[in-house]
């Protein structure tokens, strides 16, 4: 039987995973990235993670990494939290396993993980968008990721509100300054907190913190709405990191966006699928078309 072997490359820890073609994880190894220690620790750390799944009759890796990227090269140019600058990483691993590699940011995975695996199976014009450190978004159309001319549904740095925050590219109001990790902290006036500690202090029914995630949401909702309105999704998934604060973001979120759209919108929904963002990059082998 033939099998893929996906990976989620993060700035903390690598994932990957054995795969069949049904998208069941037959092994799944996790390692720190050790991005601390410069590219070359990172490269044996992604090769390691590889010979730990590696069985079988293997048709292709794929790898979902933060970007920037050159996804047809496979070169990964200059991430902000990865010590890489232009590493061509497709052409070292091919020539290390002799096997077919294919690359896409890691949301394009994570949407193409939903559209094909998750909730987004039974539609055809899928919105993956994670919530993290910054904002992600992918766009998959009949299975397959949209790019467009370079990196299609980059929201992050659209603009929200234009004398907001400053952003570090240089604009203010960015999308990524009110929704993201950076965000929900500004929001609640405090740099120096984690967002899971806002988010324990929600739980516990701070009003401070349940009022930031409530704008998070109002924010989140204006930006869906305009993504609606240029996409027009069957449906958005939302994932990430942020999106485990649902309870106190949605309801605000969704109000927003009924707001904001004038017809019905599309439904809009949690992922509940683990390990999507590996799942699309063993994906990324069938969609050999869109991944080149």
């Amino acid at each position: 039987m033939k099998y893929t072997i996906g990976i989620d490359l993060g700035a903390t820890n690598i994932k990957s995973a054995l795969i069949n073609l049904n998208g069941k994880i037959l092994k799944k190894n996790e390692m720190p990235t050790e991005a601390e220690k410069g590219a070359k620790k990172v490269i044996e750390n992604i090769i390691s993670s590889i010979e730990k799944v590696k069985s079988g009759k293997i048709n292709g890796i794929g790898i979902g990494s933060p970007g920037p990227l050159d996804c047809k090269k496979g070169v990964i140019l200059n991430p902000v939290n990865l010590p890489f600058r232009n590493v061509p990483l497709k052409k070292i691993l091919q020539k290390k396993f002799q096997i077919k590699v294919f690359f896409d940011n890691d949301t394009n995975c994570f949407a193409l993980g939903e559209a094909i695996f998750g909730q987004g199976k039974k539609y055809e014009n899928v919105l993956g968008i994670t919530l993290g450190t910054g904002i992600g978004a992918g766009l998959v159309i009949n299975k397959k990721i949209y790019h467009g001319r370079n990196n299609a549904a980059e929201l992050g740095h659209a603009t929200i509100k234009y004398d907001g925050i400053k952003s570090n590219c240089g604009n203010n109001g960015c999308i990524e300054e009110y929704i993201s990790a950076r965000g929900i902290k500004a929001l609640f006036n405090n740099k120096n907190i984690e967002p899971y500690s806002i988010y324990n202090l929600a739980k516990k029914g701070n009003k401070k913190a349940i009022m930031a995630f409530k704008k998070m949401g109002y924010y989140l909702g204006i930006a869906l709405a305009n993504t609606i309105y240029a996409f027009d999704p069957d449906i958005i998934i939302i994932g990430g990191k942020i999106s485990n604060s649902w309870e106190f973001f949605s309801e605000s979120m969704e109000r927003t966006v009924k707001e904001k759209y004038f017809a019905k919108p599309c439904k809009i929904v949690k992922s509940k699928l683990k390990d999507a963002g590996i799942l699309g990059a063993g994906a990324l082998i069938q969609n050999e078309d869109s991944a080149h």
